[in-house]
């Protein structure tokens, strides 16, 4: 069982990292293969040679050697996609759910053949399908939306006195006056479609990963993960949703239920 070095990193490997990245950089070659061969002969995850190689450059920019295609900005990100990353990714959608699979089997797909986890590439579809979506032949279904129910606003004209008149004078009582429903439902539609209409095709994908994974969701829980997506966004669950796996609670939990269930 692969078993990665944990802790804090030695000057020896610091020095054998930076050493390594300007090589490749001299070379011409390819960061993230690099980076994996670094992950590997020092047997640390290739996620925390990633983020050890930033905080290196941040630390020590005067020992990493800049492209000179990158200019004044500095070392290319580590975790940005190139055209043909881009091209792979739309390519492999589009022949997947062709063939009528679901986009989890895509996605595990991408995931060995660019080496990136499945939460980055579940990410980049959905931005993907925003900026391209002619692209992409196979788009999902928007939900049908009601249009949100507002109160029933009133409100009162101020009232004038006339300097002329005796204050005494009672003051004749005005009736609320309703906000044109008209006008109410005009701005009201025309509000929730500015503003939801975008999270809706989101939305819809965070369900369909849901139940792809774990089964058709119930009606409470349906209520429950649309809530955790308007308090914590849709990206951030979804993200979440895929990575569940790699957090150390879920495997306890999942013999927790499986015990449950054989006792009864």
């Amino acid at each position: 069982m692969y078993d990665p070095k944990k802790g804090k990193y030695s000057s020896e490997e610091d020095a054998y990292i930076i050493q390594q990245i300007n090589a490749s950089v001299e070379k011409g070659g390819n960061e993230r293969a690099v980076m994996k061969e670094i992950s590997e002969h020092l047997n640390r995850g290739f996620a925390g040679i990633m983020s050890h190689v930033r905080k290196l450059r941040t630390q020590y920019p005067d020992k990493f050697i800049v492209p000179e295609s990158d200019g004044e900005d500095g070392a290319k990100r580590l975790n940005s996609w190139d055209e043909k990353e881009e091209e792979l990714l739309i390519e492999t959608v589009n022949e997947t759910l062709k063939e009528n699979k679901s986009l989890s089997v895509a996605i595990q797909t991408l995931e060995k053949s660019l080496n990136r986890t499945q939460g980055a590439i579940y990410q980049r579809i959905y931005t993907l399908r925003r900026k391209y979506p002619d692209k992409f032949t196979h788009l999902p279904t928007q939900r049908p939306r009601r249009p949100r129910k507002l109160p029933e606003w009133q409100f009162q004209r101020p009232v004038i006195r006339n300097l002329d008149e005796n204050f005494s004078q009672p003051i004749p009582s005005l009736n609320p006056q309703p906000f044109p429903s008209n006008s109410l439902n005009y701005y009201s539609n025309m509000n929730w479609n500015l503003e939801e209409s975008e999270s809706i095709q989101e939305e819809q994908m965070v369900y369909q990963a849901y139940e792809e994974r774990y089964g058709r969701l119930p009606l409470s829980g349906r209520e429950k993960l649309t809530e955790l997506m308007r308090q914590y966004g849709c990206t951030r669950v979804s993200i979440s949703l895929l990575t569940l796996h790699e957090e150390s609670e879920f495997s306890p939990l999942i013999l927790e239920l499986l015990h449950r269930k054989l006792q009864k």
